[in-house]
């Protein structure tokens, strides 16, 4: 089930301020395990595309790419025509408790959403090169599943459209990058597999999972 159920651009620096539950720590485990994390990624995947085909007229589809996000948004009825894409992001496990630290502006743990610097990128690449091969823009929107183990906010599902992203990228640049420190856990069979370096947003910088699909039936593809 994905929901909100309020808006996260009014969330108070009161409410997104940890309280003395010490749940999360301000040190990391070091331990981040790839696979188990693309198992989870991948239900949320299916999830976000049941959401989609039982609420649009539309179909998904996995990319055709390894590089582009998660989901393709077809409409069948033009031609198979790319209505949008999605990127999943699930955040599990602890907030980011040095983000105030480690960040070069504030943020509080509990409103950062995390995403690969390299994959958001891409993004950025693939976003490019659709207009270069269909002529318009293909809107695409990253959804994060927030199951940090907060009691108020935790479980919740934000989405924002990367052209925004790009905008918050653009104007903050390093400010919101982090590179952590590769661990064990960060390879498989001795070739680094596990991505270390992060951009950060803010919940409030997002809007509530229940806005999606109003988003995508308002975009009309073209024949390709």
């Amino acid at each position: 089930m994905l929901s909100c159920k309020f808006d996260p651009k009014f969330l108070t620096d009161k409410q997104l301020s940890c309280g003395n539950c010490n749940i999360c720590k301000a040190r990391s485990k070091f331990d981040y395990p790839f696979k188990k994390d693309l198992q989870y990624s991948e239900q949320l995947v299916d999830v976000i595309k049941r959401h989609i085909e039982n609420n649009t007229p539309y179909v998904c589809r996995r990319p055709t790419d390894v590089k582009e996000p998660d989901i393709m948004v077809i409409d069948v009825s033009h031609q198979k025509s790319l209505v949008c894409r999605i990127e999943a992001k699930l955040l599990q496990g602890y907030a980011f408790m040095k983000a105030a630290e480690k960040l070069g502006e504030f943020l509080f743990p509990k409103e950062t959403l995390v995403v690969d610097e390299p994959k958001l990128l891409s993004y950025f690449k693939c976003q490019k090169e659709d207009l270069d091969k269909f002529g318009r823009e293909i809107k695409i929107f990253v959804v994060w599943k927030f199951d940090r183990p907060c009691h108020d906010i935790g479980g919740i599902t934000v989405f924002q459209e990367l052209s925004e992203l790009k905008k918050i990228y653009m104007e903050h640049g390093k400010k919101r990058k982090f590179t952590r420190q590769a661990t064990g856990s960060d390879y498989v069979n001795g070739q680094k597999i596990g991505i270390t370096e992060k951009y950060h947003f803010s919940l409030r910088e997002c809007r509530p999972i229940e806005e999606l699909v109003p988003k995508i039936l308002e975009l009309t593809p073209s024949l390709d």
